[in-house]
Protein backbone atom coordinates (compact mmCIF):
# COMPACT_ATOMS: atom_id res chain seq x y z
CA UNK A 1 0.00 0.00 0.00
CA UNK A 2 1.06 3.63 -0.49
CA UNK A 3 0.52 6.19 1.82
CA UNK A 4 0.37 9.80 2.00
CA UNK A 5 2.76 12.39 3.19
CA UNK A 6 0.30 14.55 3.84
CA UNK A 7 -1.22 11.71 6.70
CA UNK A 8 2.24 10.86 7.37
CA UNK A 9 3.06 14.27 8.65
CA UNK A 10 0.08 14.36 10.87
CA UNK A 11 0.97 10.99 12.26
CA UNK A 12 4.36 11.89 12.78
CA UNK A 13 4.74 14.87 14.63
CA UNK A 14 5.37 16.75 11.70
CA UNK A 15 8.87 14.78 10.86
CA UNK A 16 9.26 12.59 8.38
CA UNK A 17 12.33 11.15 6.25
CA UNK A 18 12.57 10.10 2.98
CA UNK A 19 15.43 7.98 1.48
CA UNK A 20 15.98 7.97 -2.68
CA UNK A 21 14.74 4.65 -4.74
CA UNK A 22 15.51 4.15 -8.12
CA UNK A 23 14.28 0.45 -8.59
CA UNK A 24 12.11 -1.92 -6.93
CA UNK A 25 15.42 -3.71 -5.14
CA UNK A 26 15.94 0.14 -3.62
CA UNK A 27 12.43 0.59 -3.15
CA UNK A 28 11.64 -2.28 -1.36
CA UNK A 29 14.86 -1.49 1.34
CA UNK A 30 13.44 1.39 2.22
CA UNK A 31 10.17 0.01 2.96
CA UNK A 32 11.93 -2.88 5.13
CA UNK A 33 15.15 -1.10 6.43
CA UNK A 34 15.08 -0.93 10.24
CA UNK A 35 17.91 0.87 12.49
CA UNK A 36 19.42 0.05 15.85
CA UNK A 37 16.39 1.97 17.86
CA UNK A 38 13.53 1.05 15.50
CA UNK A 39 13.22 3.85 12.98
CA UNK A 40 12.43 3.64 9.56
CA UNK A 41 12.54 5.56 6.60
CA UNK A 42 8.91 6.66 6.08
CA UNK A 43 9.19 6.91 2.25
CA UNK A 44 11.20 7.01 -1.15
CA UNK A 45 12.20 10.23 -3.07
CA UNK A 46 12.20 9.76 -6.84
CA UNK A 47 15.67 11.82 -7.76
CA UNK A 48 15.48 13.41 -11.46
CA UNK A 49 19.52 12.92 -10.61
CA UNK A 50 19.02 9.29 -10.21
CA UNK A 51 16.53 8.66 -12.65
CA UNK A 52 17.89 9.89 -15.32
CA UNK A 53 21.30 8.01 -14.20
CA UNK A 54 19.95 4.99 -14.39
CA UNK A 55 18.14 5.38 -18.13
CA UNK A 56 21.64 6.67 -19.01
CA UNK A 57 20.47 10.29 -20.15
CA UNK A 58 22.40 13.47 -18.40
CA UNK A 59 19.52 15.10 -15.54
CA UNK A 60 19.36 18.17 -17.89
CA UNK A 61 15.62 17.79 -18.73
CA UNK A 62 16.61 15.87 -21.47
CA UNK A 63 13.38 13.70 -21.38
CA UNK A 64 10.19 15.52 -19.58
CA UNK A 65 9.17 15.43 -16.25
CA UNK A 66 5.92 13.45 -18.02
CA UNK A 67 8.24 10.65 -19.63
CA UNK A 68 10.16 9.99 -16.37
CA UNK A 69 7.39 9.64 -14.86
CA UNK A 70 5.99 7.03 -17.37
CA UNK A 71 9.26 4.84 -16.72
CA UNK A 72 9.96 5.23 -12.97
CA UNK A 73 9.78 1.87 -11.13
CA UNK A 74 5.81 0.61 -10.34
CA UNK A 75 3.61 1.45 -8.39
CA UNK A 76 4.58 1.45 -4.60
CA UNK A 77 0.96 -0.27 -3.34
CA UNK A 78 2.03 -3.87 -2.12
CA UNK A 79 0.12 -5.80 -0.30
CA UNK A 80 0.49 -7.46 2.96
CA UNK A 81 3.48 -4.68 2.57
CA UNK A 82 4.44 -1.19 5.14
CA UNK A 83 2.67 1.74 3.31
CA UNK A 84 4.96 3.74 2.26
CA UNK A 85 4.47 7.70 0.68
CA UNK A 86 6.66 9.01 -2.31
CA UNK A 87 7.37 12.54 -3.49
CA UNK A 88 8.55 12.80 -7.10
CA UNK A 89 11.27 15.19 -8.73
CA UNK A 90 9.72 17.03 -11.00
CA UNK A 91 12.32 19.47 -12.42
CA UNK A 92 10.65 22.50 -13.61
CA UNK A 93 7.55 21.09 -14.21
CA UNK A 94 7.50 20.62 -17.65
CA UNK A 95 5.60 21.42 -20.79
CA UNK A 96 2.29 23.37 -19.38
CA UNK A 97 0.40 20.90 -21.60
CA UNK A 98 1.65 17.68 -19.89
CA UNK A 99 0.53 19.16 -16.29
CA UNK A 100 -2.75 17.53 -15.98
CA UNK A 101 -1.46 13.96 -17.53
CA UNK A 102 1.93 14.44 -15.11
CA UNK A 103 -0.03 14.71 -11.85
CA UNK A 104 -2.67 12.01 -12.81
CA UNK A 105 0.06 9.69 -13.28
CA UNK A 106 1.45 10.30 -10.85
CA UNK A 107 -1.12 9.65 -8.59
CA UNK A 108 -2.30 6.65 -9.88
CA UNK A 109 1.23 5.13 -9.23
CA UNK A 110 1.14 6.26 -5.73
CA UNK A 111 2.76 9.76 -5.26
CA UNK A 112 1.64 12.46 -3.12
CA UNK A 113 4.19 15.10 -3.05
CA UNK A 114 5.44 17.00 -6.12
CA UNK A 115 8.41 18.56 -6.21
CA UNK A 116 8.42 21.44 -8.71
CA UNK A 117 11.92 23.75 -8.76
CA UNK A 118 12.22 27.92 -10.01
CA UNK A 119 14.40 27.48 -12.47
CA UNK A 120 14.24 28.56 -16.33
CA UNK A 121 14.31 25.90 -18.39
CA UNK A 122 13.47 26.85 -22.00
CA UNK A 123 13.75 23.71 -23.73
CA UNK A 124 15.11 19.59 -23.63
CA UNK A 125 18.62 20.01 -21.93
CA UNK A 126 18.68 23.02 -20.47
CA UNK A 127 18.98 22.68 -16.72
CA UNK A 128 21.55 22.48 -14.87
CA UNK A 129 21.97 20.35 -11.43
CA UNK A 130 21.65 22.47 -8.54
CA UNK A 131 24.79 20.40 -7.03
CA UNK A 132 27.16 20.91 -10.09
CA UNK A 133 29.68 23.78 -9.08
CA UNK A 134 28.61 25.69 -12.49
CA UNK A 135 24.70 25.78 -10.96
CA UNK A 136 25.53 29.57 -10.90
CA UNK A 137 24.89 29.74 -14.93
CA UNK A 138 21.16 28.54 -14.35
CA UNK A 139 18.68 31.24 -14.45
CA UNK A 140 16.25 31.58 -12.03
CA UNK A 141 12.52 31.89 -13.40
CA UNK A 142 10.28 35.06 -12.43
CA UNK A 143 8.70 33.89 -9.02
CA UNK A 144 5.52 35.19 -10.25
CA UNK A 145 5.69 33.52 -13.13
CA UNK A 146 6.60 30.45 -11.36
CA UNK A 147 3.77 31.36 -9.31
CA UNK A 148 1.20 30.45 -12.15
CA UNK A 149 2.78 27.47 -12.82
CA UNK A 150 2.13 26.05 -9.06
CA UNK A 151 -1.67 27.31 -10.22
CA UNK A 152 -1.62 25.31 -12.55
CA UNK A 153 -0.47 21.99 -10.69
CA UNK A 154 -3.13 22.68 -8.07
CA UNK A 155 -5.81 22.98 -10.56
CA UNK A 156 -5.04 20.19 -11.50
CA UNK A 157 -5.37 18.11 -8.37
CA UNK A 158 -8.60 16.92 -7.45
CA UNK A 159 -7.13 14.70 -4.66
CA UNK A 160 -6.61 16.32 -1.57
CA UNK A 161 -4.13 14.33 -0.53
CA UNK A 162 -1.55 15.34 -3.16
CA UNK A 163 0.45 18.01 -2.58
CA UNK A 164 2.52 20.35 -4.57
CA UNK A 165 5.70 21.75 -2.94
CA UNK A 166 7.56 25.13 -4.87
CA UNK A 167 11.80 23.72 -4.65
CA UNK A 168 13.59 27.56 -4.27
CA UNK A 169 16.99 27.69 -6.07
CA UNK A 170 17.87 31.18 -4.58
CA UNK A 171 20.70 29.67 -2.67
CA UNK A 172 21.71 27.45 -6.06
CA UNK A 173 22.04 29.81 -8.73
CA UNK A 174 23.79 32.78 -6.40
CA UNK A 175 27.18 33.43 -7.89
CA UNK A 176 29.67 34.13 -5.13
CA UNK A 177 31.72 36.93 -4.34
CA UNK A 178 35.38 36.69 -3.86
CA UNK A 179 35.34 40.09 -1.50
CA UNK A 180 34.46 39.13 1.80
CA UNK A 181 31.99 42.16 2.53
CA UNK A 182 30.18 41.38 -0.79
CA UNK A 183 30.16 37.78 0.33
CA UNK A 184 28.35 38.52 2.57
CA UNK A 185 25.55 41.04 1.23
CA UNK A 186 24.91 38.63 -1.30
CA UNK A 187 24.55 35.88 0.73
CA UNK A 188 21.65 38.14 3.16
CA UNK A 189 20.40 39.24 -0.09
CA UNK A 190 19.32 35.92 -1.55
CA UNK A 191 18.06 34.94 2.06
CA UNK A 192 15.64 38.19 1.28
CA UNK A 193 14.72 36.56 -2.17
CA UNK A 194 14.57 33.34 -1.37
CA UNK A 195 11.51 34.60 2.20
CA UNK A 196 9.78 36.51 -0.69
CA UNK A 197 9.72 33.44 -3.35
CA UNK A 198 8.18 31.50 -0.44
CA UNK A 199 5.74 34.02 0.65
CA UNK A 200 4.74 34.45 -3.10
CA UNK A 201 4.63 30.79 -3.88
CA UNK A 202 2.63 29.84 -0.68
CA UNK A 203 -0.01 32.49 -1.77
CA UNK A 204 -0.45 30.85 -5.15
CA UNK A 205 -1.16 27.57 -3.53
CA UNK A 206 1.83 25.60 -2.57
CA UNK A 207 1.62 23.10 0.01
CA UNK A 208 5.10 22.58 1.26
CA UNK A 209 8.40 24.76 0.30
CA UNK A 210 11.32 22.98 -0.14
CA UNK A 211 14.80 25.95 0.47
CA UNK A 212 17.40 23.89 -1.53
CA UNK A 213 21.27 24.96 -0.82
CA UNK A 214 24.91 23.28 -1.98
CA UNK A 215 26.94 24.88 0.32
CA UNK A 216 29.34 22.65 2.76
CA UNK A 217 27.57 24.70 5.98
CA UNK A 218 23.91 24.52 6.31
CA UNK A 219 23.97 28.12 7.44
CA UNK A 220 22.03 28.92 4.36
CA UNK A 221 19.49 26.80 5.47
CA UNK A 222 19.22 26.93 8.96
CA UNK A 223 18.73 30.51 8.42
CA UNK A 224 15.65 30.57 6.12
CA UNK A 225 14.34 27.82 7.86
CA UNK A 226 14.30 30.05 11.37
CA UNK A 227 13.00 33.04 9.47
CA UNK A 228 10.15 31.66 7.64
CA UNK A 229 9.42 29.84 11.03
CA UNK A 230 8.86 33.13 12.49
CA UNK A 231 6.09 34.39 10.10
CA UNK A 232 4.66 30.90 9.27
CA UNK A 233 4.37 28.03 12.39
CA UNK A 234 2.37 25.55 9.58
CA UNK A 235 3.51 25.11 5.91
CA UNK A 236 5.73 21.85 5.83
CA UNK A 237 9.12 22.82 5.02
CA UNK A 238 11.31 20.19 3.03
CA UNK A 239 15.55 20.30 3.16
CA UNK A 240 18.05 17.91 1.28
CA UNK A 241 21.16 17.96 3.32
CA UNK A 242 23.39 16.41 0.66
CA UNK A 243 26.07 19.07 0.88
CA UNK A 244 25.59 20.06 4.78
CA UNK A 245 26.00 16.57 5.28
CA UNK A 246 26.93 16.52 8.94
CA UNK A 247 23.63 18.11 10.23
CA UNK A 248 22.09 16.12 12.16
CA UNK A 249 18.22 15.69 11.72
CA UNK A 250 17.70 17.14 15.29
CA UNK A 251 19.27 20.51 14.03
CA UNK A 252 16.78 20.51 11.16
CA UNK A 253 13.88 19.26 12.59
CA UNK A 254 14.87 22.04 15.37
CA UNK A 255 15.01 24.80 12.92
CA UNK A 256 11.77 23.84 11.58
CA UNK A 257 12.29 21.58 9.17
CA UNK A 258 9.37 18.64 8.37
CA UNK A 259 10.21 16.58 5.40
CA UNK A 260 14.52 15.38 5.50
CA UNK A 261 15.61 13.66 2.04
CA UNK A 262 18.50 11.69 1.44
CA UNK A 263 18.38 12.10 -1.82
CA UNK A 264 20.94 10.41 -4.05
CA UNK A 265 22.66 8.03 -1.03
CA UNK A 266 21.08 4.68 -2.55
CA UNK A 267 22.67 5.31 -6.48
CA UNK A 268 25.73 6.49 -4.78
CA UNK A 269 25.96 3.23 -2.81
CA UNK A 270 25.48 0.86 -5.66
CA UNK A 271 28.11 2.97 -7.65
CA UNK A 272 30.53 2.14 -4.51
CA UNK A 273 29.47 -1.49 -4.73
CA UNK A 274 29.42 -2.59 -8.13
CA UNK A 275 32.58 -0.37 -9.12
CA UNK A 276 34.70 -1.72 -6.69
CA UNK A 277 33.69 -5.61 -7.90
CA UNK A 278 33.72 -4.74 -11.45
CA UNK A 279 37.49 -3.42 -11.45
CA UNK A 280 38.28 -6.63 -10.26
CA UNK A 281 36.16 -9.04 -12.19
CA UNK A 282 36.34 -7.75 -15.20
CA UNK A 283 40.04 -7.40 -15.12
CA UNK A 284 41.31 -7.39 -18.90
CA UNK A 285 37.71 -6.51 -19.97
CA UNK A 286 35.80 -9.85 -20.80
CA UNK A 287 34.64 -10.40 -24.18
CA UNK A 288 30.55 -10.26 -22.70
CA UNK A 289 31.12 -6.65 -21.55
CA UNK A 290 33.67 -5.18 -25.05
CA UNK A 291 31.38 -7.10 -27.31
CA UNK A 292 27.74 -4.85 -26.69
CA UNK A 293 28.34 -1.13 -26.98
CA UNK A 294 25.77 -0.08 -24.63
CA UNK A 295 27.52 -2.13 -21.84
CA UNK A 296 30.95 -1.23 -22.48
CA UNK A 297 29.53 2.69 -22.95
CA UNK A 298 28.10 2.19 -19.12
CA UNK A 299 31.45 0.85 -17.72
CA UNK A 300 33.55 3.02 -19.59
CA UNK A 301 31.56 6.11 -17.97
CA UNK A 302 31.41 4.42 -14.71
CA UNK A 303 27.43 4.60 -14.91
CA UNK A 304 26.78 1.51 -12.87
CA UNK A 305 22.86 2.34 -12.55
CA UNK A 306 22.52 2.02 -16.15
CA UNK A 307 24.85 -1.04 -16.73
CA UNK A 308 22.38 -2.61 -13.95
CA UNK A 309 19.34 -1.89 -15.59
CA UNK A 310 20.79 -2.69 -19.65
CA UNK A 311 21.94 -5.93 -18.06
CA UNK A 312 18.65 -6.78 -16.50
CA UNK A 313 16.92 -6.21 -20.16
CA UNK A 314 19.43 -8.54 -21.86
CA UNK A 315 17.69 -12.16 -22.07
CA UNK A 316 20.61 -14.04 -23.64
CA UNK A 317 23.33 -13.68 -21.28
CA UNK A 318 26.41 -16.09 -21.22
CA UNK A 319 27.43 -17.87 -18.59
CA UNK A 320 30.25 -15.52 -17.60
CA UNK A 321 27.73 -12.49 -17.79
CA UNK A 322 25.31 -14.15 -15.37
CA UNK A 323 27.67 -14.66 -12.82
CA UNK A 324 28.98 -10.81 -12.83
CA UNK A 325 25.48 -9.37 -12.87
CA UNK A 326 24.35 -11.50 -10.30
CA UNK A 327 27.11 -11.24 -7.44
CA UNK A 328 27.36 -7.32 -8.80
CA UNK A 329 23.60 -7.23 -7.86
CA UNK A 330 23.50 -9.26 -4.36
CA UNK A 331 26.74 -6.80 -3.13
CA UNK A 332 25.37 -3.43 -4.20
CA UNK A 333 22.09 -4.47 -2.23
CA UNK A 334 24.41 -4.83 0.52
CA UNK A 335 25.69 -2.02 0.44
CA UNK A 336 22.89 -0.21 -0.15
CA UNK A 337 20.71 -2.30 3.01
CA UNK A 338 24.04 -0.99 5.05
CA UNK A 339 23.91 2.85 3.87
CA UNK A 340 20.32 2.68 4.49
CA UNK A 341 20.91 1.33 8.30
CA UNK A 342 24.11 3.98 8.62
CA UNK A 343 21.45 6.97 7.68
CA UNK A 344 18.33 5.67 9.96
CA UNK A 345 21.24 5.40 12.91
CA UNK A 346 23.69 8.05 12.71
CA UNK A 347 20.62 10.45 11.50
CA UNK A 348 22.51 12.48 9.57
CA UNK A 349 23.88 11.74 5.39
CA UNK A 350 27.47 11.51 6.13
CA UNK A 351 26.71 8.59 8.88
CA UNK A 352 26.98 6.70 4.89
CA UNK A 353 29.91 8.79 3.75
CA UNK A 354 32.41 5.57 3.90
CA UNK A 355 29.52 3.30 1.78
CA UNK A 356 29.03 5.52 -1.17
CA UNK A 357 30.86 7.79 -3.77
CA UNK A 358 31.16 11.09 -3.98
CA UNK A 359 28.31 13.56 -5.36
CA UNK A 360 31.03 14.61 -8.04
CA UNK A 361 31.61 11.41 -8.74
CA UNK A 362 27.88 10.68 -9.54
CA UNK A 363 27.09 13.87 -11.91
CA UNK A 364 30.56 12.95 -13.60
CA UNK A 365 28.69 9.76 -14.95
CA UNK A 366 25.35 11.36 -15.38
CA UNK A 367 26.86 13.50 -17.44
CA UNK A 368 27.23 11.48 -20.18
CA UNK A 369 24.33 10.38 -22.32
CA UNK A 370 24.46 6.74 -23.12
CA UNK A 371 21.08 5.83 -24.12
CA UNK A 372 18.66 7.33 -27.27
CA UNK A 373 15.85 9.51 -26.33
CA UNK A 374 14.45 8.06 -28.92
CA UNK A 375 14.41 4.48 -27.47
CA UNK A 376 13.95 5.41 -24.17
CA UNK A 377 10.58 7.34 -25.06
CA UNK A 378 9.60 4.36 -26.99
CA UNK A 379 9.78 1.82 -23.84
Amino acid sequence: MSASIRSMLGHTSGKIRLLEAHDRISRELVRNVVGDDGQRFHGVWISGLTQTTYLGVPDTELISPLKRASLMIDNLEQNDCRPLCAAFDADSGGNVADIPALVTLLAHKGISMIVIEDKCVYEPGGKVNSLKETSSLQGQANMYEFGNIIRSFKSTCAHKEMMITARIESFTVRKPKKDEAEEKTSIQDVLRDALLRAETYRNAGADAIMIHSKSALPDEVLSFLIRYRSRDSVTPLVVVPTTYSETTEKVLYDAGANVIIYANHLMRARFRAMGEFSDKFLAGTPDFISQDVELDACLGMRNFGCLSRKMLLLEDLCEEAKQYQVVMEKQATENMNAVAKCLLDGKMASAADTHIISVRELLKSNANQISAVERLTEE
